[in-house]
């Protein structure tokens, strides 16, 4: 209890030990990825604050919870706001309500976002495609049941949900290869952490070497692919196969491929992921890897509970991370094969 009557909190020993919450919670969980030095001086500070660790009333205040706190990257994109949708319906059906919260580039504000999740003792969080380093990850694992969505398994003892990328890969290659495409590139976006974007753009590289294809990545500004998808095009082959990480990118990649073709150019196929109701409306008909946001969310709630339950007998035993594959599927629409 700090002088001023109140509990001292993780975020309390980190100022004053001039270091990140996520340091802190890995140091008091006696992670080893925290090197003795530092865990000393944080062991020093915390109990200077006179902090103390509870983790029998931090299970029984998860008991008692019913809210799940949900992190969004952002508003902007249209899956994020299908998974909300569906996440919100599934916990209805337990009988729980979901707490949204929405991070930002900012990687302090994305933390603060966290803590006061973590302040009003939710269940557990839920974090969609979160712009988060693993070691972040881990030690919000190590205060509260923790599932991923879209991102794979940092380590520690974080679920995760998210379709197998490697398949998805090859799908979609596969399909483009059939277009006719002679060579490949990648619309990759230009925001927050890239630990999702590499495993997917790995998961392509990879696909695209197996059919024996080259391929270039372009960053995309800002989350504007405009210039991204004019530089991949000037350098590129005739027939190059564009992909695009999400439909958002996508139809901004759309504009730019009509205006070209209205020039008697040959449009590039072109395909993304998330079949959002973007990809779904005429205008765009898109290409798309659709990730079932309704079985996504129910595995990650089930995953959530599973977690919760077992922490809450056994606060000191927790159980091993799960890892789950959804089946992602390729739709086909017109703009690989107009």
């Amino acid at each position: 209890m700090s002088t001023n009557g109140h509990a001292v909190t993780q975020s309390d020993v980190a100022a004053a030990a001039g270091v990140s919450r996520s340091l802190v919670s890995l140091a008091l969980s006696g992670s080893p990825r925290v090197a003795d030095g530092t865990r000393a001086h944080i062991m020093q500070v915390a109990a200077s604050l006179g902090y103390r660790i509870n983790t029998s009333a931090s299970a029984l205040a998860r008991r008692r919870s019913t809210t799940i706190g949900l992190v969004l990257p952002n508003l902007r994109n249209a899956f994020f706001e299908e998974v909300s949708c569906s996440l919100n319906d599934v916990a209805a059906e337990h009988g729980l309500t979901v707490f949204v919260t929405v991070g930002a580039e900012d990687q302090d504000r994305l933390c603060r976002a966290i803590d006061s999740l973590l302040g009003v003792r939710v269940l557990g969080l839920i974090l969609v495609s979160p712009w988060l380093t693993d070691e972040q990850l881990v030690a919000l694992g190590e205060e509260t049941p923790t599932c991923l969505i879209g991102r794979l398994p940092p380590g520690g003892h974080v679920d995760a949900v998210h379709i197998d990328e490697r398949h998805a890969a090859e799908q979609i290659v596969r399909h483009l290869v059939s277009r006719g495409a002679n060579s490949l590139a990648y619309v990759a976006p230009g925001v927050g952490d890239t630990a999702s974007r590499l495993a997917r753009e790995e998961s392509l590289y990879r696909a695209a070497r197996n059919a024996g294809l080259p391929m270039t990545t372009e960053v995309a500004s800002d989350d504007d692919a405009g210039a991204a998808v004019r530089r991949l095009l000037d350098a590129g082959t005739p027939r190059m196969g564009l992909i695009a990480h999400n439909d958002m990118l996508a139809i901004e990649a759309v504009a730019v491929l009509r205006e070209l073709g209205s020039g008697g150019a040959a449009p590039a196929p072109l395909a993304s992921y998330d079949n959002t109701y973007l990809a779904r409306h005429g205008e765009f008909a898109l290409t798309s890897l659709n990730q079932p946001a309704r079985e996504m969310a129910e595995q990650a709630v089930r995953l959530l509970l599973e977690r919760a339950d077992s922490l809450t007998r056994h606060p000191d035993s927790p159980p091993p991370p799960q890892d789950i594959h959804a089946e992602g599927q390729l739709v086909i629409r017109a703009s690989s094969t107009a």
